[in-house]
C-alpha cells in the first residue's frame, strides 16, 4: 500500500509541475506565438496548377528554344506566382561539350535568369543521368490569364530529358 500511494503521489506531482510549466509558457510567450500566428496567417497558397510528361522528351532540333512542357494559369490582383519545374536530363557524351540549358517562357518572353545547365565538357561516361530543378517567383504580373512554359535553350548531341513535372502556385 505504501509504495502505491508513493507511486501515485509524485504522479501527482509530475503532473501539478507540467501544468505549472504550461501555465507559465502560455502567460509569458502568448505575445510571441500571437505574432508568429499572424505572420504565417498572412501567408498562404491560394492556387495550383500541375502538368507533367512523364514520356522522353527529344529536342527536335540542335542548338534550338523549345518548349517541354507548359502550364495555364491565372493570377489575381496581390498575388504572387512561384514556379518549380523538375525533370531528368540524358546527357549522351561522344562529343568534347555537350548540355542542356533550361529555363522558363512567361506569356511569350524567354527570361534570361534563372536557368541551369545540365552537362559540362569532357565527360568520361557515355550517358549520364543528370537531374534538374529550376524555380522561380514573381511578384510583378499582372492580374489575368497566363502562360508559363519550361524551356530548353540549347542542346548538343542526342540529349533528351525524362519525368518532367512543372508545378505552378499563386500565393500571398
Amino acid at each position: 500500500m505504501g509504495k502505491s500511494s508513493g507511486l501515485a503521489i509524485l504522479a501527482l506531482l509530475v503532473g501539478i509541475g507540467g501544468l505549472g510549466l504550461g501555465a507559465y509558457s502560455y502567460f509569458i510567450f502568448s505575445g510571441q506565438i500571437a505574432d508568429l500566428t499572424d505572420q504565417f496567417a498572412e501567408r498562404a497558397v491560394i492556387d495550383m496548377w500541375y502538368a507533367e510528361n512523364l514520356e522522353d522528351w527529344t529536342p527536335s532540333v540542335v542548338d534550338s528554344n523549345e518548349s517541354v512542357i507548359t502550364v495555364n494559369f491565372q493570377v489575381n490582383a496581390g498575388e504572387k506566382v512561384y514556379f518549380l519545374f523538375i525533370t531528368r536530363a540524358i546527357i549522351y557524351s561522344n562529343i568534347v561539350e555537350t548540355y542542356m540549358r533550361f529555363t522558363f517562357n512567361i506569356d511569350g518572353v524567354i527570361l534570361n535568369k534563372p536557368y541551369t545547365i545540365a552537362g559540362g565538357r569532357n565527360i568520361d561516361e557515355t550517358w549520364v543521368y543528370i537531374p534538374v530543378a529550376l524555380q522561380y517567383s514573381i511578384a510583378s504580373l499582372t492580374a489575368g490569364n497566363h502562360s508559363v512554359s519550361a524551356m530548353v535553350l540549347k542542346e548538343y548531341a542526342s540529349n533528351f530529358i525524362r519525368q518532367s513535372t512543372f508545378l505552378v502556385q499563386t500565393y500571398i
